[in-house]
């Protein structure tokens, strides 16, 4: 369950127009006033009042669901999330750019592994960086994701060096390492 700590200050109608507004309604959308209670409960706690007001706005908002829904606009449909592609020489490329050389090495390393797989211990030492120098070089792999999903043809792609808890092993994805390969930067 999420706790959310909410303050609002200002006057009594300020803060029941912006729990309406929070629930969803406009301040005169035509919601009943707030029980004498609440706005009696908003000067001594805005936590509290905050809770009641919510309470009795849900209340009226049950009683005319119907009335509601035939006012209401319709909610925008999200937007379908874009397909995940897989990479290739063009990607790499446009990604390599952006990582840090201790990244790039420790792909370098993984792909010259077998499956494309190496233990931690093992990266780590041959890297010679400790646990949180090796998984803070490899931050550069989610930068330069980002970097392709807001570019102008908005790819978005599998991390390529992912860590594999139940085997405590790095594990480079097979497309990944392939068009390394074909580029030449194995």
């Amino acid at each position: 369950m999420a706790n959310v700590t909410l303050t609002i200050e200002g006057d009594t109608g300020e803060v029941v127009a912006m729990i309406r507004e929070m629930a969803g309604r406009a301040a005169n959308a035509g919601a009943p006033e707030p029980p004498p209670a609440v706005v009696a409960s908003v000067a001594a706690s805005p936590a509290a009042a905050l809770e009641s007001a919510a309470e009795a706005a849900e209340a009226p908002a049950t009683a005319t669901a119907a009335e509601d829904t035939a006012t209401a606009a319709p909610e925008p449909e999200p937007e379908p999330a874009a397909p995940m592609a897989e990479w290739n020489v063009r990607y790499v490329n446009a990604f390599w750019r952006n990582l840090s050389d201790r990244a790039q090495e420790a792909m370098r390393r993984v792909s010259r592994s077998p499956n494309y797989r190496q233990r931690r211990a093992q990266l780590m030492h041959t890297l010679n960086l400790s646990q949180r120098e090796l998984s803070g070089s490899l931050s550069s792999q989610g930068h330069s994701l980002n970097r392709l999903k807001r570019g102008p043809r908005g790819v978005v792609l599998p991390r390529p060096l992912f860590y594999d808890k139940d085997d405590d092993m790095y594990v480079l994805d097979a497309n990944f390492a392939n068009a390394m390969r074909e580029i030449g930067i194995n």
